[in-house]
């Protein structure tokens, strides 16, 4: 193999990392600044695809950090590792391209610039960690990066610097307390099982379950790491976070955090327990369906009272994460492959329905939905691409959306979970009602009272907002019309959950000794 082409997943960490603290270096030359840094990401965009199709061809790729075994930093690059790596760099890149124009000037300086290549790092770095401890570390990247996203200044921003504050307070605070319960989930299991290598992991609980040693508070360790990815997939009752973070962040930033910092949480459930704590995953997944479905209720039923735009979106977010974790809790191989194909396009969608958002609040200078009205005829494409994102969410064909839902479906009747599909089909309804209030208030209808709120503002999207949305747009509708790759490498991710043993040789093999 190709010395340049092993070096690729450490590339994907290492490289936003240096640019980080380059971008720093670089805040007195603005030009240079930005378009190195979405150069250096559409880069990291193509390396993401090139390691996910040498996966795909070649097998599991492990890259070890110096030579310390089992003990050291270990990257594994597995198709769901991969898979991930790919749609947070394409949600990243667009993300970046968006803010170009989108962040106000002093706020899109080494600040932005150095906390967007933080977060992305973190990203990249979670998803492609092969030890326990390494991902914890990871997550706190995220969360401090993000907290100083959400506070930056958008450009015609509608929302007061004190409830950017208070929300990136509440956010910071809960965020905290789930990394104290992840440090200490991780130290017991450390304490228990005496390794943080996630393969290693899997084989020792395996051989102390099959002798029937393994201690029963294993067990509680098992549900401390479901209180962690709950909490960062926000889902019921850790998702009081997020409807206040969505709205106050920049949108290019509630882009990331709905399209992909939430997915992370349920990329955390898929990695962990199919991998170290598959009998505790066994019971735990009544638990997982029964927290799936109230998340869909909850989020569903708060996002048909809303009028913020972004909060609406935000409470989406909630619901949709919902049918995600059913996917995950009723287990199968159709059952994930149907939840991976709902994450996919749930990411596309979101991120779209939230940049396109970040428009219409430019345009119309509020969130409020009751003081727009008629934006069809002052931004058609902001309209046209907030319905191809309504139709997806909603479950609608031709969109990607469609196919997401059907699979999940068909998925829960096959494995005769008929009240489960039932109540996930019914607030599915919500989702249709929702969305299409949503569009039909802001674009359709008489032009808002001027006299009362005034004129739309005359700026016109410019193409790095408008290509962003278009480009999502395209996939959340070939994703629709031409589903077959993005479910043949969902099934074959499926596959390697339910037969980790692939997974474990590839590393046991390379890196304890």
């Amino acid at each position: 193999m190709n010395i340049s082409m092993t070096h690729l997943p450490i590339l994907l960490v290492a490289v936003p990392i240096l640019m980080s603290a380059l971008m720093i270096f670089l805040r007195s030359n603005a030009n240079v600044q930005k378009w190195l840094n979405v150069s250096v990401s559409f880069a990291m965009m193509l390396i993401s695809i090139i390691l996910l199709l040498q996966v795909w061809n070649g097998g599991i790729q492990v890259y070890e950090v110096g030579e310390w075994g089992k003990y050291g930093i270990v990257l594994v690059a597995d198709l769901l590792s991969s898979g991930m790596v790919v749609l947070s760099s394409l949600v990243s890149f667009l993300a970046l391209l968006y803010s170009l124009d989108y962040i106000e000037g002093k706020s899109l300086n080494s600040t932005y610039h150095s906390l967007f290549n933080l977060l992305v790092a973190g990203l990249n770095g979670t998803f492609l960690t092969g030890d326990i401890f390494n991902m914890f570390v990871f997550f706190e990247i995220l969360l401090l990066s993000s907290c100083g996203l959400v506070i930056a200044n958008e450009k015609g921003g509608v929302t007061k610097s004190s409830d950017k504050m208070e929300a990136t307070f509440k956010y910071l605070i809960l965020n905290m307390i789930g990394s104290i319960v992840m440090l200490i989930a991780v130290a017991s299991l450390y304490a228990t099982v005496g390794t943080l290598n996630m393969a290693d992991l899997s084989v020792k609980i395996s051989a102390m379950t099959a002798a029937g040693t393994l201690p029963w508070h294993t067990y509680a360790i098992a549900l401390l790491f479901i209180v962690v990815f709950g909490n960062k997939a926000a889902i019921f009752p850790m998702h009081y976070w997020l409807p206040d973070v969505h709205p106050t962040a920049p949108s290019p930033i509630s882009a990331m955090l709905s399209g992909v910092m939430i997915k992370v949480g349920a990329y955390g459930i898929l990695r962990v327990f199919f991998l170290i704590f598959r009998d505790a995953l066994f019971l735990l997944q009544p638990t997982i369906i029964l927290l799936a479905l109230v998340t869909i209720i909850i989020g569903a039923v708060s996002a048909v009272g809303q009028n913020d735009v972004k909060r609406l979106l935000a409470y989406s977010s909630v619901s949709q994460i919902g049918y995600i974790f059913l996917g995950i809790g009723i287990g199968s191989v159709y059952a994930l492959t149907a939840a991976l194909v709902y994450l996919v396009n749930h990411a596309i969608a979101k991120s779209m329905l939230f940049l396109t958002s970040g428009g219409i609040i430019h345009h119309a200078g509020t969130r409020d939905m009751r003081q727009m009205g008629g934006m069809n005829k002052t931004t058609p494409i902001m309209s046209v691409a907030f319905l191809i994102g309504a139709m997806s969410i909603a479950g609608l064909p031709p969109m990607g959306g469609f196919i997401a839902k059907f699979i999940l479906f068909d998925a829960g009747l096959r494995a005769e979970y008929y009240i489960p599909v039932a109540i996930a089909l019914f607030f599915a309804v919500f989702t249709l009602f929702y969305m299409f209030r949503a569009w039909l208030l802001m674009f359709w209808g008489e032009t808002r009272d001027v006299e009362e709120y005034g004129e739309y503002s005359s700026h016109k999207p410019s193409l790095m907002i408008a290509l962003p949305i278009v480009s999502l747009a395209a996939l959340a509708f070939i994703f629709g019309v031409y589903a077959e790759p993005l479910i043949a490498l969902a099934q074959a991710i499926a596959e390697q959950l339910i037969d980790p043993q692939p997974y474990i040789d590839a590393v046991m093999t390379r890196v304890v000794r």
